[in-house]
């Protein structure tokens, strides 16, 4: 009986988190048939000329303002999925778009990658926006978050980009580093951004 009350207990508990979720999150359908979930803070963006390889996310999380874009773009060979070639996968992505003249700016200094076909592949980085042949001071550096899934039959991205949150590392009460990162739901966001119709997850 106590084991049939534990169930019924855990199984209640399961369905009332599913269902705060599910209320906390919506579901964003981009191009190339990809999914993501999405904060409740975040809308897509009305522009005048829509088309079906763009999607402008814009997200207000407490004061924080950060823009995501997803694009599909014509395939790139599983084997250039590597980031030696970030910057050339960036500048196709945002061709045509306001951020095509943030390419020779943008630099990526992490993050991991997958360059096969079985499912897909896959390129998840991290990287920053500085003026070509200058060194960024600290306050003015913008994060770049970046994630590529790709098949044989197209290459899609997610690039998120604005405002960061900053946390000090004190060591015997003085500063030694600075910390940046993007608030927790955009992160949330980037990590189910994938293929709605492909189950293996990315990492």
């Amino acid at each position: 009986m106590r084991r049939l009350v534990a169930a019924i207990i855990l199984i209640t508990l399961w369905a009332a988190s599913a269902e705060t979720s599910s209320a906390a999150m919506w579901l964003v359908r981009g191009p190339g048939n990809t999914s993501m979930a999405a904060d409740p803070a975040c809308k897509a963006r009305e522009v005048k000329a829509p088309d079906e390889s763009h999607l402008w996310i814009d997200c207000w999380i407490a004061e924080k303002h950060v823009t995501l874009l997803i694009a599909s773009v014509a395939p790139f060979v599983a084997n250039d999925f590597t980031h030696r070639n970030a910057r050339e996968f960036f500048a196709k992505i945002t061709a045509g778009t306001e951020w095509s003249a943030l390419k020779d700016s943008a630099s990526f200094f992490g993050g991991s990658s997958f360059p096969g076909f079985e499912p897909f592949a896959q390129m998840r980085l991290i990287g920053r926006l500085c003026e070509p042949g200058k060194q960024c001071a600290r306050a003015e550096e913008k994060l770049v978050a970046f994630k590529v899934l790709g098949t044989a039959r197209m290459t899609v991205a997610l690039i998120a980009m604005g405002d960061v949150e900053q946390k000090e590392y004190i060591v015997k009460g003085k500063s030694v580093a600075t910390y940046r990162y993007f608030p927790d739901p955009i992160s949330t966001m980037i990590d189910t951004f994938n293929f709605a119709t492909i189950q293996n997850p990315p990492y």
